[in-house]
């Protein structure tokens, strides 16, 4: 999954830090420090960070090298006199420091303290930084807040409470770079990205103003608007998102429109939604972590959550069959394509929302917000955009880097960008040929899934979130890779040219087929989610690496071929309630912003549930519904906006300049 990138965090914030029940001992060989077998107590930990305020005062700065550092370490000492002496500042001070909180054998190792009260404190200008603590005990590690003056270096007070944390038996674990725990004011480094940021938003903005005000003033006087100028125009735009079509009645036009895919598109969104929200959970500070993680073992979580994996591979189903639909449809009107051609219009309408959205986090993204582990988060997507942005607008990063990705969940847009390169070189044999291709297109199917089963296998891969080592290389191997992805692509594509020579006459079976047909697609949909549910709800070691195996490509490609045969029901009118249901023209509009939805969805929820902590969180399960439906609206509401200035403008302009 994306938040693999987030595994260190994963670990701190649920307390699996492979800690053993030793004591640090300062190695003088090289300076580094061991471990040796001891236990500390509760009473210890209690007063931690009190002591640590006597440890200041007796910290002799003269012996600290650097004017800077010793300067830090006088106002250090100030600050703890202070409190000692119970001056209103020092009281202050030490008041926003993180307490240790109750339940540390409990997962809750989060003292993070009163941020906002660090930042308020009028006599001296602060900082907060957060200290990353491990004990030889089996208690959680502490993630400690303390408030420290703004002109302290983080790596000097790092070092120093590390010092102090070694001699009280523990040790600051250097998970992340100490400034990245720092919460502090921050000048607005006007770098190339910025600039480029600030220049192209500029540009887009007079864009959208002046076509906006265009559209309203010829419209106001009833006049016909030029698309041309108006292409930028939000009025029109959001009235084009939003324009809802009646469903067609004739069963020729039903089968042109597949409008129970707006449906499937619409709902698979909202499932990867629900998915990541359950996903980001593994980072936030939770007070009662194992309660979470007992949630996530039952069966709703499986369904919400593990199953939810499963919703891209519903997008890659509704690409082959509508990449295959398109381009049959054009060697029917005109005998040929130009591919060329092809290629530029589908890089247009997905990289211009793109591009957009890297530049905004490489520049304007870091100052939109503070947190505890604002800094963290988009460091990580920063630093992976500015090494690897050119791979992104290539749509090449899955094999180039795909550790280290550009906003890791857009791997789906390099995979679907790849397959449509390849695609006219199996629809144009499908179209001359006829059938016999399809076996050709189901080998190649068929060779995938077995990539997949191989390499589970030689690798010993496992799919449990909770197995005892997570090994990440699964994901670059066979969820990211296009050559791992692409069967149920392909079953889309073959599935599209179905549908395409039998949009006229339909499919017609007797009623005992559609009825068996419609049991064996629940049965198989019911048997996937259960099986999820015992994937991670089972221990690993009581059943074979194999099943991982077989499962992983079989459970991806009977899943499509459920979403399939619901389509090719409602195509043909033996859908029912369901049909009305996924073809009812309200799902539009959220059909056409799954796109934009799938980019920005992810950077919203770490922006506005993950990065902004200040705090620790206790878990509920009516909480994560609660953030579901905040995620579902806040992207919605985004996007839509995105998608009126990013996406559709630039499809419009496609559409005048480049296919006339």
């Amino acid at each position: 999954m994306w938040s693999t990138w987030l595994l260190p965090l994963t670990l701190l914030s649920s307390g699996r830090i492979p800690v053993e029940k030793v004591e640090l001992q300062q190695n003088s060989a090289n300076g580094t420090r061991e471990l040796r077998d001891v236990d500390i107590s509760i009473e210890e930990i209690l007063l931690l960070n009190r002591h640590f305020v006597d440890y200041l005062v007796a910290v002799d700065d003269q012996t600290i090298q650097g004017s800077s550092d010793r300067q830090c370490a006088i106002a250090l000492r100030q600050l703890a006199a202070a409190y000692l002496e119970r001056q209103q500042v020092g009281l202050e001070w030490f008041d926003s420091w993180g307490k240790i909180p109750s339940g540390m054998y409990h997962e809750n190792g989060n003292a993070l303290g009163n941020v906002d009260q660090c930042r308020g404190i009028q006599q001296t200008r602060m900082q907060h930084c957060t200290f990353i603590g491990a004990f030889p005990s089996s208690m959680a590690p502490l993630f400690s807040g303390l408030c420290i003056p703004h002109s302290c270096s983080p790596n000097f007070v790092q070092q120093l409470y590390g010092d102090y944390l070694n001699s009280q038996g523990g040790m600051v674990i250097p998970m992340f770079e100490q400034e990245l725990l720092c919460i502090r004011d921050e000048e607005v480094r006007y770098n190339g990205a910025m600039i480029t940021a600030i220049v192209f938003s500029s540009i887009i903005g007079l864009c959208v103003l002046s076509s906006t005000l265009y559209e309203f003033v010829v419209l106001g006087m009833k006049h016909d608007v030029n698309p041309l100028y108006s292409s930028f125009s939000l009025l029109g735009n959001v009235r084009s998102i939003l324009h809802l079509v009646p469903r067609v009645k004739s069963s020729q036009q039903k089968s042109s429109m597949i409008e129970c895919a707006h449906g499937i598109r619409s709902l698979s969104m909202i499932w990867i939604i629900v998915l990541h929200v359950h996903d980001m959970s593994n980072t936030i500070p939770w007070e009662n972590n194992p309660e979470r993680v007992q949630y996530l073992r039952g069966f709703w979580a499986s369904l919400l959550h593990y199953s939810g994996m499963l919703a891209v591979d519903t997008f890659l189903v509704l690409s082959g069959m509508l990449v295959a639909m398109s381009m049959l449809r054009e060697l029917d009107k005109k005998g040929k394509i130009n591919p060329l051609m092809l290629y530029l219009h589908r890089y247009i309408r997905i990289t211009a929302p793109l591009a957009a959205l890297i530049l905004f986090v490489v520049s304007f993204a870091v100052y939109m917000g503070e947190g505890v582990f604002w800094k963290v988060n988009f460091d990580f997507l920063k630093s992976g955009c500015l090494e690897n942005w050119w791979a992104a607008l290539l749509h090449i990063q899955n094999y180039v880097d795909p550790q280290n990705m550009c906003l890791p969940w857009t791997w789906y847009l390099s995979v679907d960008m790849q397959l449509y390169i390849i695609a006219p070189a199996l629809i144009y044999p499908l179209w001359r040929y006829g059938k016999r291709v399809l076996i050709v297109i189901a080998a190649l199917a068929v060779l995938s899934m077995a990539c997949v089963l191989t390499t589970f296998l030689i690798n010993e891969f496992r799919l449990s979130f909770f197995a005892p080592v997570i090994d990440i290389r699964r994901y670059t191997l066979t969820y990211y890779a296009t050559h791992a992805r692409m069967a149920v692509w392909l079953w889309g594509l073959g599935f599209g040219y179905i549908l395409h020579r039998t949009r006229e006459t339909g499919v017609n079976l007797p009623k005992r087929y559609w009825i068996a047909g419609w049991v064996a697609c629940f049965t198989l949909l019911g048997l996937i989610i259960f099986s999820n549910y015992q994937f991670h709800t089972t221990n690993v070691d009581d059943f074979s690496h194999v099943i991982d195996a077989f499962y992983e490509p079989l459970s991806r490609s009977v899943f499509s071929l459920c979403v399939m045969w619901i389509i090719l029901a409602c195509v043909n009118g033996k859908g029912g309630l369901l049909d009305d249901f996924l073809g009812a023209s309200i799902w539009q509009p959220l059909s056409r912003l799954s796109f934009t939805m799938y980019l920005l969805h992810i950077l919203l929820l770490v922006m506005a549930s993950v990065a902004p902590a200040k705090t620790s969180a206790y878990f509920s399960v009516i909480d994560t519904f609660y953030r579901i439906w905040g995620a579902i609206g806040l992207t919605t509401s985004v996007t839509l906006l995105w998608s009126a200035i990013f996406e559709v403008p630039f499809g419009t302009l496609d559409r005048l300049l480049l296919r006339s």
